[in-house]
């Protein structure tokens, strides 16, 4: 048998035992630092004071996660961290205003160098405002005012000119909140409009009201009136309009409405639905539209009379007792019927108590529960009523949940649709068996 002898000498077998340690070294060192983001940024303007800016970079070998943080002039407005390369945030801001935006990678403990970049926020919103005309019809004069004017970047940047529309050169409108002007008289109407533009050139057109010049015709327009017999405090009376308004020079739309009613009130009318009141008072009523155009020519145009009632008649109310006067189920379910002849029934209103083995119970009808009590009037203070509508015979039920035997005593009360209340009926029973 031949043996062999390796001989390692002293220097190789140190560097052997270097190697091993730097080994287990770099294996216990953790994750690698990853590298540096280089993060690019956008930004819009959905509304005025609003910013939403996006920002997004290149994925980093090794990072596991990101934080993005937005600064301005050393003020963080937000931060966050997350998996994803690109990061969307809706900040409060104004346009001019710089925003620095940095995002570092990270993997484990390790950060990356923060990658920045910076973003200046821009004008993208058009400046808005609201103008109104006022004018002298039979001279010519007129007059525009500035009711109001907004812009994301301060007003003071905006330059105003208004085009007349009767062929004048544009005029430049330097000051102030009014601008005057003088149209040729020439039967016709005229709608001024007003250029807004703001320091980044931003420019929005806006209509001021129109502008009517020797106009002494009044518009026209056909109303009717329903009912023609009313329930006073009670009926709604309604002027509906029948077509279109018309008039020599101003739209439909530009005619206003009013209605007297006869009785001391009257409604501007607004909306394009129908109008309607309520008279307070019995008495025979004739309501009028107004109507009125751009130049202030109005008509009275009448309506059909109305004649209003006062209800002074209290419902009446009547109660269906069961045949099986002493059963606790021929009990459950309470009926009757409550009637108006003139402005009907609006609700009936019953509580109930019951007496069992010397004590009270008040019956709860929102709940369902009866509450007992030591008295027949404690406990129909501590009832809840129901609140019961008719139907189209009148009648009414009431259903009552958990009655057992004793003695049963409700009392029920009708009310019409001006507040006219009935006698209060009342009624008891003796429920001996189920």
């Amino acid at each position: 048998m031949i043996t062999h002898t390796v001989r390692v000498s002293a220097v190789a077998a140190a560097a052997a035992l270097t190697v091993g340690v730097l080994s287990t070294s770099a294996a216990e060192a953790g994750p690698a630092k990853p590298g540096v983001p280089t993060p690019s940024a956008s930004a819009t303007e959905p509304t005025v004071g609003t910013y939403d800016v996006s920002v997004s970079w290149g994925a980093v070998t090794g990072a596991t996660s990101y934080k993005a943080t937005i600064t301005r002039a050393g003020t963080i407005l937000a931060s966050a961290t997350m998996t994803t390369t690109r990061w969307d945030k809706s900040l409060a801001a104004t346009p001019g205003q710089r925003l620095s935006v940095s995002v570092r990678a990270v993997n484990g403990h390790r950060r990356s160098k923060a990658g920045t970049t910076t973003l200046t926020l821009e004008d993208q919103i058009a400046p808005t405002g609201e103008f109104h005309s006022t004018f002298v019809s039979d001279t010519g004069a007129a007059t525009i005012t500035q009711e109001s004017l907004t812009d994301d970047s301060p007003v003071s940047g905006i330059t105003r000119t208004v085009d007349w529309g009767d062929g004048s050169s544009p005029e430049v409108w330097p000051t102030g909140d009014t601008i005057d002007h003088s149209y040729p008289l020439v039967q016709n109407r005229y709608v001024p409009q007003v250029t807004l533009t703001d320091a980044a050139g931003h420019t929005t057109v806006v209509d001021s009201s129109g502008v009517v010049v020797e106009d002494d015709q009044a518009p026209t327009g056909t109303f009717t009136v329903a009912p023609s017999a009313a329930w006073a405090a009670f009926t709604a009376v309604t002027v509906t309009q029948q077509g279109d308004l018309t008039d020599n020079w101003s739209p439909a739309g530009q005619i206003s409405r009013s209605v007297d009613w006869g009785d001391g009130t009257s409604t501007d009318w607004t909306s394009a639905e129908p109008l309607t009141h309520v008279y307070a008072a019995a008495g025979s009523y004739s309501p009028a539209v107004t109507i009125t155009d751009e130049a202030g020519n109005a008509a009275v145009v009448p309506t059909s009379e109305v004649a209003v009632t006062a209800d002074l008649i209290r419902p009446t109310v009547t109660l269906t007792l069961p045949r099986a006067r002493h059963s606790v189920r021929a009990w459950k379910t309470l009926r009757g019927k409550a009637t108006d002849a003139q402005s009907g029934v609006a609700k009936v209103a019953l509580k109930a108590s019951e007496r069992r083995r010397g004590a009270w119970f008040g019956y709860n009808a929102r709940t369902k529960k009866w509450v007992r009590t030591t008295t027949k009037a404690k406990a129909f203070a501590k009832a809840k009523p129901f609140v019961l509508a008719t139907n189209a015979r009148h009648r009414w039920t009431a259903s009552l949940v958990g009655l057992r035997k004793g003695r049963l005593v409700y009392r029920v009360r009708a009310t019409d649709h001006v507040g006219n209340v009935s006698t209060t009926r009342t009624h008891q029973a003796a429920l001996t068996r189920r």
